[in-house]
């Protein structure tokens, strides 16, 4: 099933000294954009059918093909590239850990625009590009986020819904200087959303889990500590005004918030799981 057809204004252009006909674009475009005209060389007759995932410019054996402006030469190239190795990664992923305490410093601002700015190669169904990142980048801009959103919950009490206890006590005890349980005191936070009313947006959700794993694995390799904040969006159901107020976010739009810092502190290794993942064959 193909992903909605969409208005695209793209320029794809192809270097007939260079192509030599051999097909592999044509073949790789998911949407069947890509046809060989009478000459043989590739061309887009229907342009609305490209999701501009650019599989084309990047497959091309011979760097024929230059698209919306962008030169092959203006690409990371994939051959010497160096890549973490498959023990490298696997370890990663048994050492990471969700931190919840958090250094008062705030993180280098030129590590953080480098992080976000990368965030734009996140995968997204049908190549949408439909995610915002809405960055509260300084303990400063935390800290007011902190005020709105105790106030929003303490006027949302005195209204005509009882709050539950696991959002009125920690809510209470945050405003008096006890604890925050909800944002961890962390020094930066993000929130992925995506836009739900976008036409060519078709898996809002998947999209934003995907920008949050990708956010923490170049904030950890920067040297930054990670947390999924969980807790906003269970806040967010209860306080459907909340995101609304403070960031735009409306109550029906898929997102997810990770709190960003350097770590308080050290762990000296990873976690044995009790449990495996549940693999089912099918062959």
């Amino acid at each position: 099933m193909f992903g909605p057809k969409r208005k695209i204004d793209m320029l794809f252009e192809v270097d007939k000294t260079k192509c030599v006909k051999c097909g592999a674009c044509v073949k790789d475009c998911a949407f069947r954009a890509l046809k060989a005209g009478a000459e043989g060389y590739p061309e887009i007759p229907k342009p609305e059918k490209c999701m501009r995932c650019q599989h084309c410019f990047a497959i091309c054996p011979v760097g024929a093909i230059t698209f919306n402006g962008h030169r092959p030469e203006d690409a990371v190239p994939t051959r010497g590239l160096a890549l973490p190795t498959a023990d490298e990664v696997e370890n990663w992923m048994q050492v990471r850990r969700s931190t919840r305490q958090f250094r008062k410093e705030d993180v280098d601002r030129g590590a953080l625009e480098r992080i976000l700015s990368r965030l734009g190669d996140v995968p997204t169904g049908c190549n949408a590009r439909g995610l915002t990142f809405t960055c509260f980048p300084t303990r400063r801009a935390m800290d007011a986020f902190r005020e709105e959103f105790i106030h929003a919950i303490e006027a949302h009490r005195d209204g005509p819904k009882l709050l539950p206890r696991w959002l009125a006590v920690p809510a209470i005890r945050m405003r008096a200087g006890k604890g925050d349980m909800f944002f961890r005191d962390a020094p930066g936070m993000v929130i992925i959303s995506s836009d739900e009313t976008n036409p060519a947006v078709t898996t809002p959700e998947a999209d934003v889990a995907a920008a949050c794993a990708y956010f923490e694995m170049l904030a950890q390799a920067h040297g930054l500590a990670t947390c999924w904040c969980g807790f906003l969006q269970l806040v967010q159901r209860e306080v459907p005004e909340l995101l609304e107020k403070t960031v735009g976010i409306r109550r029906t739009t898929p997102f997810y918030a990770m709190l960003f810092g350097k770590s308080a502190v050290a762990y000296r290794r990873g976690v044995c799981r009790e449990t495996d993942a549940t693999i089912v064959w099918k062959e």
